[in-house]
């Protein structure tokens, strides 16, 4: 007898394997924010602090007022992914609960069934063993 829920064991296979790729493209995402973001703390910290004239000392304001500027976009970014991330995680987790759901009840039915063949079976022995042993008994007499 086969699962009557298959094709929707199959559905939520699928879900979960698709809620797994969401997951893993949104760690990677993360990843790749937070390495921006360090790069440019890296980089506002590499900017030199002597100044020899007065355009330096202007165009050294400017580089780290767009450093800055920068970085804390890297860091809405940075925190737009994480968020992200934790979604897409929570996402797996549920379509991963609802697949292992289904597969107990999968486990369970294929239990129930081999039980109910192997009684089956044992029923058709019985009445072999009932018949065979009347015969017996009706040629003995």
């Amino acid at each position: 007898m086969t699962f009557p829920l298959a094709g929707l064991l199959r559905v939520r296979g699928a879900q979960e394997r698709v809620a797994a790729e969401h997951l893993s493209r949104a760690s990677a995402e993360r990843a790749q924010a937070e390495i921006a973001e360090q790069t440019a703390i890296t980089s506002l910290a590499e900017i030199s602090a002597q100044i020899d004239d007065p355009r330096a000392l202007m165009a050294m304001a400017a580089a780290r007022a767009a450093g800055r500027s920068t970085l804390s976009d890297l860091q809405t970014l940075v925190d737009m992914r994480r968020s992200a991330e934790s979604e897409a995680r929570s996402a797996h987790v549920e379509a991963r609960r609802d697949l292992k759901g289904l597969e107990r009840l999968e486990s369970t039915h294929r239990v129930e069934t081999a039980k109910a063949e192997l009684a089956a079976e044992q029923t058709a022995l019985d009445e072999i063993a009932v018949v065979r042993t009347s015969r017996r008994e009706g040629s003995a007499a």
